[in-house]
Parts: structure tokens; sequence; C-alpha cells
């Protein structure tokens, strides 16, 4: 078990499961049938026991090489090759001839299915279950062994079958995401091009996998990003209706962009935290959760996104995780923690300091600290050094900036709503005939400031007929 950090985890090429021992071997054109018979029968399948016996029986293939034109003059390296050997085995006979990986490509233009297959499965396998194994495609691209011509070659068919798709998607982008020098951006462009296409090859998983690979490559993150579709692909994704894996994949690529430095990549930021709350409040896949509290752990570093954290409620939501029943009894300790840091967002944003280090810098803008929220708990405090924060606040009604215009006037509505001396503590400002005289301006740019205007004169006469409700009628 692993505690969230704000570290990137393990890499998610890391071990994965061996494979079953398999039976004694068919002769080969029956196991051959056989396998062709179940992926048929399995294609498309996604419950883990089909799955891994479609695996199973893609590992059991044993292509005639010799009866290929493409592989008839390397068929004897390709046999070699063992779908089910142990990724080290792999590795040490692709290092050995680095032709071998060469002629594993040239294996992928076969018009058959089966070969393609066993190709694309044993790569898949052997990378994700050692990650080491990315230096043998370092090696090939060295030596000058076209690896995303053929790949690409295969998501650009008009027809293919979409488990093929998806294994040369990934294989692709794994490569690129983990060897990205060899790659130039325009490469990158035409890979996500191919994925994105109308009428597409691959599973929508797939396509989300294989962007998330790239997004890997720190080189190529900004540029893939602003790529159309990519970025609505992850941030539209339904926590309620995504499975685990996709809505895992969604998260995860969220996690990579929040290392970037704030403001180098555009991002909806009220959005993404909206997103992130949704995935917390509908999801309980452990994995889900935990990533989702580690892309939060490292957005409150950024000012804006912690804002919206705190403005959108996310605490309760992290609170409450505390009350579900969890396997990993770490998860307690880092939804703890979690809830402790935005704690403390929610006091430093509700400090009343802060709203004065505003007020001092002379521009105002929407966020937590001009809240109902923010008012009801620090509207006493303006009394402090006889009102000075509401002097301040009076003299930026003569600002040039509409933002500010606009929210000194929402600010000052909030006074004379909630202190009891408001109204006389801005009759003595003499500030009323300028919020009425923005409420009147006929400025297009202050479409906003004479709302905000209006509602504030709104305010201070309704809090006049409340004044007069206590005088007797003579």
């Amino acid at each position: 078990r692993r505690r969230l950090r704000s570290r990137p985890p393990p890499s998610p090429l890391g071990r994965a499961a061996s494979p079953r021992p398999l039976r004694p071997s068919s002769p080969p054109l029956v196991a051959m049938a056989e396998a062709a018979s179940l992926i048929e029968k399995y294609k498309g399948a996604e419950s883990s026991e089909t799955s891994a016996e479609f695996h199973q029986k893609i590992l059991k293939m044993k292509p005639e090489w010799e009866s290929y034109d493409a592989t008839r003059n390397q068929a004897a390296m390709l046999h070699l090759l063992e779908a089910d050997a142990p990724a080290l085995k792999k590795k040490m006979i692709i290092q050995g001839d680095v032709s071998v990986l060469k002629a594993g490509m040239d294996a992928l233009s076969i018009q058959e299915e089966k070969p393609a297959m066993f190709i694309l499965t044993l790569l898949y396998d052997m990378l994700r279950e050692d990650s080491s194994c990315f230096g043998v495609f370092e090696e090939g691209l060295k030596k000058q062994v076209p690896i995303m011509k053929p790949l690409l070659a295969v998501l650009q068919k008009q027809t293919v079958d979409q488990y093929i798709a998806d294994k040369a998607a990934w294989l692709l982008t794994a490569v690129i995401g983990n060897a990205p020098r060899f790659y130039g951006e325009q490469d990158v462009k035409s890979v996500v091009e191919a994925l994105q296409r109308p009428n597409g090859v691959c599973s929508d998983l797939g396509v989300l996998e294989a962007i998330v690979n790239l997004l890997k490559a720190d080189a190529f993150r900004a540029c893939i990003w602003t790529m159309q579709g990519v970025a609505d692909r992850v941030t539209s994704v339904n926590p309620q209706t995504a499975s685990p894996p996709y809505l895992y994949k969604c998260i995860f690529a969220l996690w990579m962009l929040s290392f970037e430095p704030e403001g180098s990549i555009y991002f909806k930021e009220e959005e993404t935290i909206k997103k992130i709350r949704d995935v917390l409040t509908t999801s309980r896949v452990e994995k889900v959760v935990r990533m989702s509290l580690t892309v939060l752990r490292n957005l409150l570093t950024h000012k804006v996104f912690a804002e919206h954290v705190v403005e959108l409620g996310v605490l309760e939501v992290v609170q409450q995780l505390e009350f579900e029943k969890w396997r990993d009894a770490e998860l307690y300790d880092d939804i703890r923690d979690m809830s402790a840091q935005i704690s403390a967002q929610v006091q430093e944003m509700s400090n009343f300091d802060r709203y004065e280090r505003e007020l001092k810098e002379g521009k105002l803008s929407w966020g937590f600290i001009h809240s109902s929220k923010f008012w009801a708990e620090n509207v006493l405090k303006f009394e402090q050094n006889d009102f000075r924060a509401l002097k301040l606040l009076a003299t930026l009604l003569n600002s040039d900036d509409p933002t500010t215009l606009a929210v000194a006037c929402h600010d000052i509505g909030e006074f004379v709503a909630m202190h009891p001396l408001g109204k006389k503590q801005i009759a003595s400002l003499q500030v009323k005939d300028r919020v009425m005289e923005l409420m009147g301006s006929v400025n297009p740019a202050y479409r906003e400031v004479r709302r905000e205007a209006l509602l504030c004169c709104q305010k201070i006469m309704l809090n006049k007929w409340q004044d007069m409700e206590g005088v007797p009628v003579q």
C-alpha cells in the first residue's frame, strides 16, 4: 500500500500479474483455430474473466511466419519470440539483435489479424511487466528501426480490429512518452489527429490511454493539451456513468498537468475543481479517490485553483469521505490530511488581513473574500482602526477598472446589509451619489458595474425601510 504523495506515483508501466500457466499445448493449427474462435467470441469483452481468457488465447498463438511475404525472410528471428516468456527473456532476445524488433514492426503490415495481435500483445506485456524494456526501443530508434510509421499506419486504417488498434496506440504513445527526444511536435500532432479522427479505430478508453501516455512527456504536454478535443475529452467525463478505468485515466491526466507551472497551461479552473469535487462525491473506487486527492494537493499550490477549492465546498465533500468504508486503512490518513490542508486554505482566504491587502493594492477581483460567507464572519472587523478598511473601499469607487468598481459596489452593499450601523457609516462617507452615478453609466464595459451598483442602492433603500419599521406612528 502506498501513501498519497505530491510526487508522481510509481509508473503505470509497473509489474503486471503473470499469466496463468498454460495447459499442455495443442497442435499449432488446432491451438490457432481455438484462439481465433475465442477472439471472435469475446471481441470487445470488458469483464476481467473473459479478458484474461482472451489474453491467454492470444499468447497461445504460434504464427507461421514463413507463410507471410512480410516476414518470410525473418521467420527464424520471429520464432525466437514467445509471447508468454518473461519480460527479461524477451528483452535479452531483442537486445541481442535489434533486427528482431524490426521484424516485429514489419509483421504489423500483414493483412491477417492474428500476427499483429501476437506481436502487439507480446510487446505490450513486456513493457507493462518491466519498464526498463523501453531501452530496447531506444536502441532500435538509434539504429533507425522504423517504429512510428508501422504503428501509425495501423491507426490510420479505415477498418481494423479494435484490440489491435488500442494496443498499437498504447505502444506507439508509450514509446513517445518514454523516449520523447526521438520525436518532434509534428509527430505528436500526427498521432493525436489519428487517434481522434472521425470514425477512428480505437475505443474511447484506448484513445484516452494513448493521450495520457503522451502527456507523460514534459516537452509535449502543453502542445497536446491545446490540441482540439483533448481537454474536452478529459474534463467532460461524467463521474456517474464513466467506467472506473476511464475515470481514473481522466484524473491521471489532470494529475500530470497539475505539475506544470501556474499559468503555463490553459485551464478552466472552476470547471476542473467542480469535476474533481463531483468525482469525490460519486466514486468509491479507491484508486480513483486516491488520485483525485493527489490532484487536489498539487492544485492547492495554485492561487486560483485554491480559491475555487474553497468556494465550491470541496472541504465538506472530502470530510465526508472519512465516514466511508475503505479497504486501505492509510486512505483515512490521506483524507484527514487533505481536509486539514483545505481547512488551512479556508482560514487563509477568510482572513480579514487578506481583504485589507487587496484593498491596499487598489484592485479588487471576485473571490471568496467577497462572498456572503466572508462578510457574515468578518463584517464587525471593519470597525477596526476607525473603519479604515471601509474608507479604503470607498476610495475604490473612483477606480478605472470595471471589475474593481463592480466588486466595490457589491462589498458596500454587503456592509450596509450586514453591519448594524452600515447605513450610517456609508452615509458619513458620502458614497451614495457615486454609486448612483455608476448605476446610470452608459459605458458598454460597465454592464456588471451597473448591475452591482443597482443592487447596492437597493440594499441601502431596503435598510432605510427596515429602520422605519421601529418608528412609532404619530
